[in-house]
C-alpha cells in the first residue's frame, strides 16, 4: 500500500508547509486518493487504463 501511494502520487516531491499537522493532512489526502483508485478495481468496474495512476505505475519502464 505504501508503495502504491508513493508511486501514484507526488508525495516525495510535494513541498509541505511547516505547520503542525500539514504533513499528516497530506498523507490523509493521498490515502483517500489511493482508496478511490482501489475501489474501482475491487468492485470490478471498468478501469480506464490510459488515466489510471496505478496502472501507469505498474507498467512504467
Amino acid at each position: 500500500m505504501a508503495w502504491m501511494r508513493h508511486q501514484t502520487s507526488a508525495y516525495d516531491s510535494t513541498p509541505v508547509a511547516r505547520v503542525k499537522g500539514a504533513r499528516r493532512e497530506l498523507r490523509r489526502q493521498i490515502a483517500r486518493q489511493s482508496e478511490r483508485i482501489l475501489v474501482k478495481y475491487r468492485s470490478g468496474d471498468d478501469v480506464d487504463f490510459k488515466v489510471c495512476p496505478l496502472y501507469k505505475a505498474l507498467h512504467a519502464k
